[in-house]
């Protein structure tokens, strides 16, 4: 069967505890995604420098964005790999870790494709992996032609 070419583009971050006294703290995060089977990954570091101050106030507490975290080919049968890390940064302390993220995707690849973020794994008892506890992520996965 042929490669399907796709893109994975984040579409927001949501701060859930800014880890900091005053509200709002001062975040960066890496991404990797790629194709597991052949150690192709790609690596994004957001923002590419300096932090996004976010409080954790539910009116300021969502950043919304458009990074394209990888663009390639998958073929049925591999293993997709999305995975991202974050922290909020400290002055005068060692900066505090987000819980991680890492979720594979594997069988037809065609049903990796769609939104994949908070509340969409459809029961209200599952847990969802992309509520994280101290963040949210959401992000796409679409087909490419």
């Amino acid at each position: 069967m042929p490669a399907k070419r796709l893109r994975v583009t984040l579409r927001y971050i949501e701060i859930l505890d800014s880890k900091d006294v005053d509200m709002y703290g001062e975040f960066r995060f890496r991404f990797q995604v790629g194709v597991a089977d052949r150690g192709v990954v790609s690596e994004t570091r957001i923002p590419e420098e300096g932090h996004l101050s976010i409080a954790d106030h539910p009116s300021m507490n969502k950043v919304t964005r458009r990074d394209v975290l990888f663009e390639g080919e998958v073929e049925d049968g591999e293993t997709l790999v999305v995975e991202a890390s974050g922290e909020e940064l400290d002055t005068l302390s060692a900066n505090d870790q987000l819980t991680s993220y890492r979720r594979e995707f594997t069988g037809p690849v065609e049903s990796w494709i769609g939104e994949h973020g908070p509340w969409d794994e459809g029961a209200s008892d599952v847990q969802d992996p992309e509520q994280l506890g101290d963040w949210r992520l959401a992000y796409a996965i679409e087909r490419v032609d």
